[in-house]
């Protein structure tokens, strides 16, 4: 019986080979589609999984909320992990991390006559291996960082620095001369870590480590909690460790009482947030790494679900639509005593052999793909997994699963079939079959036109956010980092900067613009109880005319006035924040170190600090004093970067020979903030065209097979005088109405998905209607296009020939 229903299956494949291609085609494609989508969520859901106590690791972060302002910071106070373990026995073990890339540069590296800047270089304490699980290639965890100035490098950096010489006890020096002794190899962090290291060194080499201050948050700690404790249980402690370590901290800097502090809805405490929440949870600032989002894994997987739906569709219409061109096979077969099980069990067998060659070419398509898909996400998928019997495995159970979904509404239906009708030739498509089939055809075009109207409000969005006006030239600007190497040479080397007609300015802070941001709390001068923290940007005088910044009034810091060293200018939203009327006419105190008046002598324009996911906040620009600079800005001639670039590296040569220079283009920097939105952009886009080519390809089917339906009509219509573009218009009208139905659905969805997705924005598009008028164009010129050659061809064909058809 088997062997009968595999020969009529392939038999069958074989005779309507068009047919048979379409729909494993499109099958294979939203399968395919699925398995990348998944295997991506699946990583992303994975993340410090391999952790032995990754159910028990925790990060503490700090929460500093003044005012109107809010921000969680990932890094925390140096001395927190030593108290945590000390205060509270359930705290078994902590460890800290130390990157200077968060503090705005990375670590040159040096071993002989070879250098090399490297991104990846954290310090830590010798308490990681406590915490962490490392696997140890060689040297010893017990003693492996116990020592200061001992590194443990991965297996990578051991080959690129040694080659194949033994790496233990050789000795890398920094850039500030330090000498760190190799103790270690370990195996790097799999991929799916929420940050990653190529060296790690003692922690206890710096004097920072040793910081008893409170106030200076400048590490990641992560501790571990014991066996079985409840995380809330330990939560509920952390107010009472912060009123013990924050509150003289509060009342140092801001000069009152912490319970005042409180009082006034102000807060500073810390957040305890798991490791495995980290990667799709973290909303903190100073992360070691950038992380994912949870909102970009339910985007995902639904749009792997709606994929895999489409392709479904075109599977059950064009089953049920041949179902006539098989009544008669239905009919013989239950005259000769077919039950219906065994029907049912026959088409159901012709869907699963469909389905599971549609699964091998899925396959293929998933291996041949995956180079461009891991571009597209920015990961690192090998094809291994293609032969990993688990997930082998898991796609047959799947392919079984889909082919007894998508098959079992036209087993049913072709089962249903009475032979007396049938075999009179009296057997008719009903009405419900024909509704049900343009149901699935409008929710497949529905699909598509949301995904593509959610492509073109993402492009406009992001296009809006790199284009918009910030307040502030961003363009032709290189910011050198670390530039406190220049010392006391500073103005020689900025006046250098300056003699070349190359470069229009210069200018050395302490911050930028989404970089090493920081803030300073404020009071005004007649309510000293009242704190305000403003964004803070200590500048020297060029700091206008470099970042062309506007002023609504007042002026900028002059060289020829000593007392602006005791000036500040705030931006409209600072004196809006603060209340100011006149403000020029008034003073504000600067609370830290010691309480300094300070003379408002200027106003600036808004302009953005951060990323447009931000309003403007309110925002202080003070003079820098005689402490060197750490960043420093150069604006460049426009079409004269190579001979800036140039003239800066040959000062830069002369001041600090021997000394890397470390520079980014601003522009660069603040495009960075989009990165995520981009890249979800980018699989939002061709994940949307994939599931109009699997709809398109079962338009295509469907058009064929209504066109082959109708041939002795076109045949009379032609006859009696038609021509070819009102049979056109005719075998055209059906499917312009299905998809004209599905725009009218796919509109408010639309809307409604991406008004929630632009809520990300403080700064955002209008959603207008040429957006939604555009992807019906398009869907409807796609669609057309889709069927036009069927159409045409049988429009085009000779009556007489149509009239013989059968």
């Amino acid at each position: 019986m088997f062997e009968n229903y595999l020969k009529i299956a392939i038999r069958n494949i074989n005779k309507h080979k068009g047919y048979s291609f379409i729909n494993v085609a499109g099958l294979a494609m939203g399968i395919a589609c699925c398995i990348l989508i998944l295997l991506f969520v699946r990583s992303e859901l994975s993340y410090d999984t391999f952790h032995e106590n990754a159910d028990r690791i925790y990060r503490i972060g700090l929460r500093f909320n003044v005012g109107a302002n809010q921000f969680d910071s990932a890094v925390g106070p140096v001395p927190a992990a030593r108290a945590l373990v000390k205060d509270y026995p359930e705290v078994t073990a902590a460890t800290r991390f130390f990157a200077r890339q968060t503090r705005g540069g990375d670590v040159f590296v040096r071993y002989k006559d070879m250098q090399f800047k490297e991104e990846n270089f954290l310090w830590t304490d010798a308490t990681i291996f406590d915490v962490f699980t490392l696997k140890f290639l060689k040297g010893d965890p017990d003693t492996a960082l116990k020592e200061p100035h001992s590194v443990i490098l991965t297996p990578e950096m051991a080959k690129k620095y040694f080659g194949q010489e033994d790496s233990i006890g050789k000795m890398l020096v920094l850039e500030d001369g330090s000498v760190y002794k190799v103790t270690g190899i370990v195996k790097e962090f799999p991929l799916n870590s929420h940050f990653h290291f190529d060296f790690l060194a003692s922690f206890s080499s710096l004097p920072k480590s040793r910081d008893p201050e409170w106030y200076d948050t400048a590490v990641h700690t992560y501790i571990v909690l014991q066996k079985n404790f409840p995380s809330s249980q330990f939560k509920k402690k952390l107010p009472e460790f912060a009123r013990k370590y924050m509150a003289p901290v509060i009342e140092k800097i801001m000069g009152v009482n912490y319970d005042q502090f409180l009082a006034a809805g102000n807060e500073i405490g810390f957040i305890l947030q798991p490791l495995l929440e980290i990667h799709l949870h973290s909303e903190q600032g100073y992360d070691l790494e950038p992380q994912g989002s949870m909102n970009a894994i339910y985007m995902f997987s639904a749009i792997a679900f709606l994929i895999l739906i489409v392709a479904c569709i075109n599977f059950i219409n064009l089953t049920t639509a041949r179902s006539r061109q098989r009544a008669n096979e239905v009919g013989v077969r239950k005259v000769i005593g077919s039950t219906r099980r065994q029907l049912l069990r026959q088409f159901l067998g012709e869907s699963l052999l469909l389905t599971l060659t549609a699964v091998l070419l899925a396959l293929i398509l998933v291996e041949f793909f995956l180079p461009l898909f891991n571009n597209l996400v920015g990961k690192q998928f090998s094809p291994e997994f293609l032969r990993n019997l688990p997930f082998l495995t898991g796609v047959v159970l799947g392919a079984l699963v889909l082919g007894v979904a998508a098959g079992s509404y036209p087993a049913f239906v072709l089962a249903s079939f009475q032979p007396v009708k049938v075999l009179r030739g009296k057997i008719q498509t009903s009405s419900k079959g024909r509704l049900f089939r343009n149901l699935l055809v409008i929710f497949q075009f529905s699909t598509a036109i949301i995904l593509f109207i959610n492509t073109v409000i993402i492009y406009n969005q992001l296009h809006f956010a790199r284009n918009k006006k910030l307040g502030f030239d961003k363009d032709q600007i290189v910011v050198i980092q670390r530039a406190e190497k220049l010392g006391q040479d500073q103005q020689a080397f900025k006046n250098k900067l300056k003699q070349d007609p190359s470069i229009l300015s210069a200018t050395y802070t302490d911050s930028l613009p989404q970089m090493l941001l920081e803030a300073k709390i404020f009071q005004k001068e007649e309510a000293s109880n009242e704190n305000h923290t403003l964004i803070t940007i200590s500048a020297d005088h060029d700091f206008m005319e470099t970042y062309r910044l506007n002023l609504h009034e007042g002026r900028f810091f002059e060289r020829e006035r000593s007392t602006d060293s005791r000036a500040v200018i705030l931006n409209e939203a600072a004196v809006k924040a603060l209340a100011i009327e006149s403000p020029l006419e008034k003073r504000i105190i600067l609370t830290v170190p010691k309480k300094i008046p300070m003379h408002i002598i200027g106003i600036f324009e808004n302009f953005h600090l951060q990323p447009l996911q931000y309003r403007i906040g309110p925002m202080a620009a003070i003079l820098k004093g005689k402490r060197p600079g750490v960043l420093l800005s150069v604006r460049l001639q426009k079409g004269k970067i190579n001979e800036g670039l140039s003239a800066i590296q040959r000062a830069w040569n002369e001041f600090l020979p021997g000394q890397p220079l470390e520079h980014v283009f601003f522009d660069d920097q603040f495009s960075l903030s989009y990165m995520s939105e981009i890249q979800d952009g980018k699989v939002i886009t061709t994940f949307a065209c994939l599931a109009i080519l699997i709809a398109c390809l079962g338009l295509l089917g469907l058009a064929s097979f209504t066109t082959s339906q109708r041939t002795k009509e076109i045949g009379i219509r032609k006859v009696m005088g038609a021509s070819t573009s009102k049979i056109m218009l005719l075998l055209s009208k059906q499917f312009i109405k299905w998809v004209l139905i599905a725009n009218l659905i796919a509109w408010p969805v639309a809307y409604y998905t991406m008004s929630k997705w632009l809520q990300n924005f403080a700064y955002r598009i209008d959603v207008h209607i040429w957006m939604f008028v555009v992807s019906a164009i398009m869907a409807l010129i796609i669609a057309v296009f889709t069927i036009s050659y069927q159409t045409v061809k049988a429009a085009r064909i000779n009556p007489v020939n149509s009239l013989r058809y059968e």
